[in-house]
């Protein structure tokens, strides 16, 4: 290569950007009101009004008047801020053990299933992520850690305890999804209740008046059988 032909080269000038100028522009370009507290309520209101498929962190950054990046500053994942609306949604449930005088398991018990069902009916829409994901947080450990204790207290086994809280907890999740699902649509019921009446004579007891009955009844054998058990260990 000539001399001449060097000197028409253009020059390369290497642009270098650091992880600190990176933070500097996004902290620069964060609404100053932006708060985990914010963000975490607004998740769980946009949950409640579109439904946790069409969350997205890209729609939440503008209900926050914000880029999903700067939501990013605060929860390092969509997995992470998912979490914190668990840990909000569990904190109404965590107060029934926190609050409550250690002198009866069975009775915690019962107070925390009624409390745990009717998140299902406050957030529709925002249940079906408590039902699907594993409590994996410091809120949800932080309440599992109190009822736990509580069984201790009245000297529960820890496998007791932890039978009767996958059973207790797996029955609160199904009852609450079968209460959510769409009911059939009527005309087509209608029809087939008259093609089978057993199943018509049955379903007249499984309308949604029956419901808080039904729940109790199926919870009630569930903590029978828990009193019994914890009896019998104690003997």
């Amino acid at each position: 290569m000539t001399v001449k032909a060097q000197a028409r080269r253009p020059k390369v000038v290497k642009l270098v950007v650091t992880t600190e100028k990176v933070e500097k522009v996004v902290k620069a370009e964060m609404p100053s009101s932006l708060s985990h507290e914010r963000i975490c309520t607004a998740a769980l209101q946009l949950i409640d009004q579109d439904g946790l498929a069409a969350f997205s962190t890209r729609k939440l950054g503008r209900v926050l008047g914000c880029e999903a990046m700067a939501i990013y500053w605060y929860y390092p994942s969509k997995e992470a801020l998912l979490d914190a609306v668990v840990d909000q949604l569990m904190a109404s449930v965590g107060k029934v053990v926190a609050n409550r005088e250690p002198s009866d398991w069975i009775a915690a018990m019962r107070e925390v299933a009624h409390a745990y069902r009717r998140l299902a009916h406050d957030h529709p829409k925002a249940f079906p992520l408590l039902a699907t994901r594993r409590f994996a947080s410091v809120g949800t450990y932080g309440f599992l850690e109190q009822l736990f204790e509580l069984a201790r207290h009245h000297q529960i086994e820890d496998r007791v305890a932890a039978r009767f809280y996958r059973v207790v907890s797996s029955y609160c999740n199904g009852f609450a999804l079968n209460e959510l699902a769409a009911p059939p649509e009527e005309a087509g019921a209608a029809a087939l209740r008259e093609k089978f009446p057993r199943v018509a004579a049955v379903s007249g007891w499984l309308e949604p008046r029956y419901l808080d009955e039904m729940f109790t009844f199926g919870l009630e054998l569930q903590l029978a059988a828990l009193a019994r058990t914890t009896e019998a260990t104690a003997r």
